[in-house]
């Protein structure tokens, strides 16, 4: 079973971390927690080379085709060259981590000094689960910021401070918008979900720690 899929919109985690992979043209990539490669498959041509590591084994059989090098285990498993990477990826990981801050710091120690750190965190005080909790839910779901396998549940501060702890300076934070694409499947053509996704653009640019379903961090070693 595929956990991720692939989302079209522009302002979507994976779309956004690509399109700066691009524009930053790094010498050596990390995708951490590559998953089906889903990165690696969306930078096929673009002339970066890219490694994952992915401990889930039908996962990584998959993605290994799309990258240059490929550990088939955990960050602690992979036994990662010191010093190695300009930018290091961490889409949708650290949140499933029981000591993410840890992880963090591994992944410090592989990158080159002034490497960028690109991540992205589920925002636990988006509105939806505000309102939840208002109701007094705080449910266990397949997928989204209430994944039940996430273990961390990260505000746009909290992240920071994660991020920071583990010697990181921030530069910039975007966010995402909730997946409308996965909530409402094969609505794309309708104008009724084209107001939807624009009205929540227009959240996100005017709101976005209420609007936000994701964080995404852009980070230098220094």
């Amino acid at each position: 079973m595929l956990h991720y899929r692939l989302k079209r919109d522009p302002r979507s985690s994976h779309q956004q971390i690509t399109r700066l992979l691009k524009s930053i043209k790094p010498e050596q990539t990390l995708d951490v927690g590559a998953a089906q490669g889903i990165l690696g498959g969306l930078l096929q041509g673009s002339g970066l080379t890219i490694d994952g590591v992915e401990p889930n084994p039908e996962w990584s059989e998959m993605a290994r085709p799309l990258y240059r090098n490929f550990y088939p285990t955990t960050v602690e498993g992979a036994h990662l060259p010191d010093g190695t990477y300009d930018a290091i990826v961490c889409a949708d990981v650290l949140e499933h981590l029981p000591d993410p801050l840890t992880v963090l710091k591994q992944l410090v120690k592989a990158a080159k000094p002034g490497a960028t750190f690109l991540i992205s965190l589920p925002n636990i005080a988006n509105w939806s689960i505000r309102l939840m909790l208002l109701a007094g839910y705080f449910p266990k779901m397949e997928k989204g910021i209430l994944d039940r396998t996430h273990l961390q549940f990260l505000t746009q501060d909290t992240a920071s401070d994660l991020l920071k702890s583990a010697g990181l300076t921030i530069e910039k934070i975007t966010p995402t918008g909730i997946p409308v694409e996965e909530v409402w499947k094969g609505g794309e053509n309708n104008p009724l979900f084209k107001f939807v996704q624009g009205t929540q653009n227009l959240a996100l640019d005017w709101f976005p720690r209420l609007a936000g379903y994701q964080w995404i961090f852009v980070a230098r070693r220094p």
